[in-house]
């Protein structure tokens, strides 16, 4: 696969090149799913919380419930 990088003036339409032509070498193994990896932000990293108890906390606070 080959990237460039590309400014189009909005009003002439000209092309001007930012970055060179770069070819990138395909991965050997394709990944066998299309499952996104787990989250592994210092956030969701060994937390209990699910994502739906952290939303209704903020919901909660910006009704002035807590």
């Amino acid at each position: 696969m080959t990237i460039a990088v590309y400014r189009i003036d909005p009003v002439t339409g000209t092309r001007t090149q930012v970055r060179e032509k770069h070819t990138v070498k395909p991965a050997e193994v394709p990944d066998a799913t299309s499952v996104l990896p787990p989250c592994s932000c210092s956030r969701c990293v060994g937390s209990g919380i699910t994502l739906r108890t952290k939303l209704a906390e903020v919901n909660a606070r910006s009704r002035g419930a807590l």
